[in-house]
């Protein structure tokens, strides 16, 4: 232990870069369509589950009817599961609620079916239904769908579609808060590294700003009225117009 009144040496120690065993991406929105059309329940559940809510596999093999809200469309996160053995939440802040969307009808039916004992596995095992699937078993039936549709990649997993989700609810409109309170994030800057900017987006976005600035440049050509010299030369403003016009094509290229 160091001596009282030193700083302690742990204070010196730098955190190398964040190193990922494979390349990071995602599945685009058409074939994320395609790929769990591949499925069948209950994985393809477990799959639409992860791609709705975000949350992590260990969380949705984690679930009991218990933590079902059918009423509310909800499920909460107070568990997980992790090669069959019960945890606490990866933290506090993944002790959450997380809404179902339009897939609370899919939960309807499951319930009707199976009878929704509270203390019953959500997502069980078909030869042994007092236990929960198994993460590997999810993972490996997913990558033969999208190895069948041509999209496979090494690291693709049901923790991909939670960046997915992540990614995506920013693209239609949520915050970087929001997005990191849903998935359960400690801070926001772990949200931003679940973050995927595709090209896609990017034509979106820089187009958007072309856009703005065109339609800026168009309204100063209507606003600007003609300078008397102008006038008097029978111009009628043509030159501050053509000015205007031409500052904007030089933005938008």
């Amino acid at each position: 232990m160091w001596e009282e009144g030193k700083r302690n040496p742990i204070q010196k120690v730098k955190i190398g870069k964040k190193w990922y065993k494979r390349p990071r991406q995602i599945l685009s929105m058409e074939q994320t369509a395609r790929v769990p059309a591949r499925l069948q329940d209950p994985i393809l559940l477990v799959i639409e589950t992860c791609i709705a809510t975000g949350g992590r596999i260990s969380e949705v093999l984690g679930l009991k009817w218990k933590h079902v809200d059918l009423k509310a469309g909800t499920i909460r996160i107070e568990q997980r599961l992790w090669h069959q053995d019960i945890d606490e939440p990866k933290s506090d802040t993944s002790k959450r609620t997380l809404a179902l969307g339009s897939l609370v009808e899919r939960y309807i039916a499951k319930a009707a079916e199976e009878g929704a004992d509270p203390e019953a596995w959500l997502f069980r095992q078909r030869r042994d239904p007092g236990k929960p699937l198994w993460d590997s078993g999810v993972r490996d039936v997913l990558h033969q769908a999208a190895k069948a549709e041509g999209c496979d990649f090494e690291g693709l997993g049901p923790h991909s579609f939670r960046r997915a989700n992540i990614t995506w609810r920013q693209q239609v409109g949520g915050s970087a808060i929001e997005a990191s309170k849903i998935a359960g994030h400690s801070d926001v800057d772990m949200t931003a590294d679940y973050t995927f900017v595709d090209i896609e987006r990017q034509q979106e976005l820089t187009r958007a700003i072309q856009e703005r600035l065109a339609s800026v440049g168009e309204k100063q050509k209507v606003a600007v009225p003609p300078s008397p010299a102008e006038g008097a030369n029978g111009s009628n403003g043509t030159a501050l117009i053509g000015g205007a016009e031409n500052l904007a094509t030089t933005f938008i290229n």
